[in-house]
Parts: structure tokens; sequence; C-alpha cells
């Protein structure tokens, strides 16, 4: 209750009132104390001064004339006021008349010449007269108090006046705002109320501006609500996803130490590499693929650098089985500035699988599942480029089927396509897995083999791809047919050091056997080195 009336606005208003009332009562009566002491005590002398002038002609003539009766007249009048203590009448000779005790020479005695009634300049006595110091006194005293009394009365009631018009012109309206401000509830519809006489002036505009506050604040609140609900339906969208993406999403700092992972992350990457990134002691993300790792710490420093997204496709050994990892590492900072990444990892072996098997399939001649033309040219430009280097030599041998038309004519186009799909697998069997088999179109068809002991070598190929298509060939059921190959062959890097010249020198050595006698093969320019000159041309030493 104490601190409470402390507190209160009211109570601090009334008492520095009172007190700037008492301070200024204390100033003021002192003032006026003063000032109607000096003015009641200066009144009381012009007092005796005005008596003793209305009976200085008697006193002068009792003086002038010695007449005792007289002055004892004049000395009983004066002495009769009680501003006087004592009289005392003298002439030039004597003393006339003594009333009262006069006391011994002081200043408070007031002394008059008694000029001559009948001659002008000549003193005939002397007028003594003793005021009476404590009554003047007294009576001054007493009036300067009613004096000061009446301005601490005047005051008191005025600080009075004072105080309770402004409690209830301004107190009591402040104290009501107060109480109905700290009844409402912030965020609410409720607003302040001033009362009618309070409508236009300054606690008026008060309440108008704390309803505007009220209003505002009302506003910011339901904003701030939406946006906070706003950011929750947000947060909870992005968690779902986040959780529920089949994309593995994770947070890991710059050393990419793991920070946060959804269920999708540990699923792709593998439970292997996930232990070892999600221990106690945990390895960096970007070195947990022994194989991949120099490319991940480079794509990430780049991201680093450029602050820029990076994407790596990763291969990964798991339960020894392979898979193909995408991988996209993108820079994150958040609000204290501290940057991380932000991995995202899908797992794209699937993808890879399609891609390679149609890549295969682009390479690969539909019926026969050898190298089509254009794969087979690439495969062969590799390893003639390879051959540069190791000095490997190789033959080519462009292959054309003797009697092949007949069949179709006869049994049809699909018995010839048994018969190409009879050879194609006849000559992947006497073939190295290292050499190239290409159809090259309707019935050609290309070897491209490498010559590991001498130059004649590709003569014993010639002869034993003859041998295997001499012999028959089932077309349809109970019917089969005999065809022959006439084969061209082309040496590198003795005939050219191209492909494009070893396949015009192998085709014009086939013609030149197609045209005499078929059923056999034929260089574009037979070498007539020996068996030692070829092996040291092969090997190189």
């Amino acid at each position: 209750m104490l601190t409470k009336l402390r507190t209160s606005i009211a109570t601090r208003l009334a008492l520095i009132l009172l007190l700037a009332g008492l301070v200024s009562a204390l100033c003021t009566g002192y003032v006026f104390y003063s000032y109607t002491y000096s003015k009641e005590f200066a009144q009381s002398q012009k007092q005796l001064r005005q008596l003793v002038h209305a009976v200085s002609q008697t006193a002068a003539i009792a003086a002038y004339l010695d007449d005792l009766t007289l002055a004892k007249e004049v000395v009983d009048g004066i002495a009769a006021s009680d501003l006087v203590k004592a009289v005392v009448l003298k002439s030039t000779q004597e003393t006339l008349s003594t009333r009262g005790i006069m006391p011994d020479e002081s200043v408070e005695t007031l002394r008059f010449n008694l000029d001559s009634p009948f001659v002008t300049g000549e003193m005939v006595g002397k007028l003594l007269v003793a005021p009476n110091i404590d009554l003047i006194q007294f009576d001054a005293k007493k009036t300067a108090m009613n004096h000061v009394t009446l301005i601490a009365v005047q005051t008191f009631i005025l600080i009075t006046l004072i105080i309770f018009l402004l409690n209830r012109q301004l107190i009591t309206e402040i104290k009501r705002l107060a109480k109905r401000l700290h009844s409402i509830r912030i965020g609410s519809d409720q607003r302040l109320v001033p009362t009618p006489s309070h409508k236009y002036d300054e606690i008026g505009l008060l309440t108008h501006d704390i309803n505007h506050l009220l209003s505002s604040v009302e506003d910011n609140i339901n904003l701030e609500r939406a946006l906070r609900q706003e950011v929750e339906e947000l947060e909870n969208r992005f968690r779902d996803i986040f959780e529920q993406s089949s994309h593995g999403i994770a947070i890991v700092d710059i050393d990419g130490k793991m920070k946060l992972h959804n269920p999708s992350f540990r699923n792709i990457i593998g439970k292997p590499s996930f232990e070892k990134i999600s221990q106690q002691d945990p390895v960096s993300f970007f070195t947990v693929f022994d194989e991949e790792k120099s490319r991940l710490e480079s794509a990430a420093a780049e991201v680093l650098l450029t602050g820029e997204s990076r994407a790596v496709d990763i291969k990964i050994e798991d339960s020894g089985e392979t898979r193909w990892l995408y991988c996209l590492i993108s820079l994150m900072t958040d609000d204290d500035k501290a940057s991380s990444f932000e991995i995202v990892l899908q797992d794209i072996s699937e993808r890879r699988n399609r891609e390679e098997k149609l890549k295969g399939q682009a390479e690969v001649d539909a019926l026969t599942n050898l190298y089509n033309r254009g794969a087979g040219e690439n495969k062969i430009e590799q390893l003639i480029t390879l051959a540069e280097t190791k000095r490997f030599a190789y033959g080519l041998f462009m292959i054309d089927l003797d009697g092949f038309k007949p069949v179709n004519d006869q049994f049809g186009h699909e018995a010839g396509d048994k018969v190409l799909i009879e050879v194609a697998n006849r000559l992947l069997s006497s073939v190295r897995a290292d050499d190239v088999a290409i159809r090259w179109g309707g019935d050609e068809f290309v070897i491209f083999a490498r010559l590991t002991t001498d130059l004649l070598e590709a003569s014993r190929i010639a002869e034993k791809l003859l041998s295997i298509l001499r012999e028959p060939i089932e077309c349809e059921l109970y019917n089969t047919v005999n065809i022959s190959a006439s084969i061209g062959i082309a040496l590198y890097p003795f005939n050219a050091d191209n492909l494009e010249s070893l396949l015009k020198y192998a085709d014009l050595a086939m013609y030149e056997v197609k045209s005499q006698h078929k059923n056999g093969y034929n260089y574009f320019k037979q070498p007539s080195l020996k068996t030692a000159d070829t092996d040291n041309v092969i090997t190189g030493f």
C-alpha cells in the first residue's frame, strides 16, 4: 500500500504542491512579517509624535509660565496613551512635571524642544517622552503574525483547491485511462472511451493516440500471427519435403562433417558409407568414397570459391554391387554468415545402365549383335591410336559372302537373316575378345585382328575364317545352304597407317578375289618378308 502511494502520480503531485506551498508560505510569511513589524513599529512612533505635537503648544505655555498645574495636565494627557511609558516636562530652570519612570538616556527616548509661544526662536523647555517599546513591539509582532497566518491559510486553501482541481480534471482521468488501458488485452479490439468533458482537449487527444497505437499493435500482431502461421506451414511443408523426398539430402560443414540428413540420404549412400560419416568421430563426406575422393574435394573447393553449384557423378561399390550416384553440391549461408554445403544425392544406376544399354544398342547391329559400321570404325580408330605408341600390327579383313543372294531368292529374307546371324556367330567364335568384328553392310563383314606373332599370321586367320564359313548353314527346318567368302586383307602399318586407306586397300584385294575365283583371300600387297624379319617388325626387337 505504501509503495503504491509512493508511486502514485496523484500522491507525488500533492506532496510536491504542498512542499511548494509550504516553502512559498514560509518565504512570503517572513517577508510580510518583517515588513508588517517595521511598518507597525514606525506607525506607533508616528502616533506618539502626532500626540506630542498636539499638546506641544500647551506644554510650551506651561514651561514659559512655570505653571505646574498646566504642566501636570499636559504630562497626564500624554501619559494616558498606552504607547507612552514615561513623560517629563522641563522648563529652562526646573522639571515641572513627571509621569512614570524615565529610563536612562537611551536612543528610544523622544525629545521635543518647546519654543516660546510669544517670542519666535526662543526655547522655553523640553518635553521628554519614553515610548512603551514592549507594547509597541508586541502589537507589531501580533499584527505581523496575523498577516502571516492569513497568508498561510490563504496559501493552504489555494493549494488544496489546486490539488482538488488537478485531481478532478487531470489525475482522475489519467487514473481512469491507466486502469482501462491496463485491462485491455494486447491485440484485442478493445479501445479507450474518453469522457465527454475531455473529448476535445489534451486528454481526448491522448486517448485518440492511444487507440490509434492499440489499432496499430493489433494489426501488427495479426500480421505477425499470420506470418508465423505461414512460416509454420512452410516449415512443415519443407520438413515433409525434406523427410519424404526420394532424393538424399544432407547438410555438411565446409570440412564435410554431416550436420543433418533425411532418410533417403542414408538409404542412397549405403550403410557402410553412412556409418563412416555418422560415427562419433566421423570422416568427411568428400573422402568417404576412395575412388571419387579427389573429384568430390575438387568440386567442393570450386563451389566454395565461386558460390555456384557443381554436379558430380560418382561410382560406388556397395555390397559387391556397382552403383552410380548423381551428387549435387551447393553452398549455403546461415544467419550467422557461416557456410555449409547442401548435398543432394540421386541413385542413377538404372539410368546409367539404361544409357549404357542404349549406347550399346546404338553401336551394335540389330540383327547380328556385331559392331555396326559407325561403331566399328570408332573402335578401329581407337586401336590404331593405341598401336602408334605400342607398335602393334593389325590385319584388316574385308569379308564378302559368296552365294548369299540365291539364299534370299530361294528361301526368302528370313532365311537370309538366319544365315547372316550364323555367319556373325561363327566370326565371333573365331576371333579373340580384343579383336573387332563388324557387320559392314548387307552380307559384308570386317574383322580387325591384332597380329601377335608375324605378318603371315593374317593368312592363318583368313584360312580359319574361310574354313568355318564353308560349313553348311541351316537356314530353315531341314534345309541347309553352303556358302563361302571372298576375303581381302590390308596390313597395318605396312600397307597404310590410317583406317580409310586400310579399308580401301582391303576392299580392292577382296574384289580381286571376287573377280577371279572367289572362296579365297588375297593381300593388297602380300609381304615377302621372312618369318624372322616379321617377328622383329611386330615385336619391335
